[in-house]
């Protein structure tokens, strides 16, 4: 038998508990999916994307915990399907498991380098873990291959403020705000930016569009309050 069909056996079934389960699913409804999925479950235990769409609904439902327990032996029977390991990433993360969800998430671009979303959750996970530099990595590969990607732009942006890059800081929120006028956190952090670079009136510009969008941006008003101009800038 080769590999596709073996892979088959995995995927496919006439099973009516599968093609109910998944008519109950498409309409949102969980609990009446993963009823249909156990119960073809109880006939083939061998059915790797069952497993994985228990896992799905029952993220869906916020029990992360049994949905890392189902996504877990779905990608023992699926070891070369890299969204098990996207999702199994995103679980471990939401459990406060980064590093698992880290080796999840590695382990699906291993098998799928052109999954860039993975590339994007590996920064957000990076970050979380204190791992600047190779949460600027992902960011910046994420932001190359997509320009369009104004979050991963936001997040290269406070990662290079934390690591004193200021200049491909001010270039990364630089972007969200012109493509994302408002964001008053994105203006907020450009006029760090600016600050840090010492360019008093970019940094003023930027703290008083954050302030216009938002009145109660606090880090807009303290940056205005450390260039002396906090007073003018009331709204």
């Amino acid at each position: 038998m080769n590999d596709l069909n073996r892979l088959n056996i995995s995927f496919d079934s006439d099973d009516p508990d599968i093609l109910e389960a998944y008519q109950h699913e498409t309409q949102g409804q969980y609990l009446d999916a993963i009823e249909h999925y156990k119960k073809a479950l109880e006939r083939n235990p061998n059915l790797g994307i069952v497993y994985k769409h228990i896992g799905n609904a029952l993220y869906r439902l916020g029990d992360i915990e049994q949905s890392v327990h189902y996504l877990e032996k779905g990608a023992d029977l699926l070891p070369n399907f890299p969204t098990i390991y996207f999702e199994l990433g995103l679980g471990y993360y939401r459990m406060g498991s980064l590093k698992k969800g880290l080796r999840s998430l590695a382990k699906c671009i291993e098998l799928d380098k052109n999954f860039l979303i993975a590339h994007y959750w590996s920064g957000i996970l990076s970050y979380h873990c204190g791992h600047l530099s190779e949460a600027r990595e992902f960011f910046t590969h994420v932001t190359k291959v997509q320009p369009k990607f104004l979050i991963a732009y936001f997040h290269l942006g406070v990662v290079c403020l934390r690591m004193g890059f200021y200049e491909e800081a001010v270039k990364a929120l630089k972007n969200v705000v012109d493509n994302n006028p408002e964001s008053p956190s994105a203006c907020a952090l450009l006029g760090d930016a600016y600050l840090n670079l010492n360019k008093k009136y970019d940094a003023r510009i930027a703290y008083r569009k954050a302030l216009e969008l938002d009145p109660n941006d606090v880090k807009a008003r303290n940056g205005l309050a450390a260039l002396d101009d906090f007073g003018e800038a009331v709204i």
